[in-house]
């Protein structure tokens, strides 16, 4: 199956030829036809893997109270 592969610190994507996941007992494995990629989502992931650790406590400050 194909799988889209994108690094979080460079933004570039890649399409890989990956396993399908094996199907155990209980499950359904279901094969797609089409598929969607969201740019602004992927794109907004790659912004925050790229932040420093001051930006990503500004971007999420719920997070950082939690922490403390």
């Amino acid at each position: 199956m194909k799988q889209i592969l994108q690094s979080l610190r460079t933004g570039a994507a890649e399409v890989a030829d990956v396993p399908c996941p094996a199907v155990k007992r209980g499950q359904l494995l279901i094969r797609s036809t089409h598929t969607l990629v969201s740019a602004g989502t992927e794109r907004m992931l790659v912004e925050f893997g790229q932040a420093g650790w001051i930006e990503k406590a500004r971007q999420q400050p719920e997070k950082v109270r939690m922490v403390l």
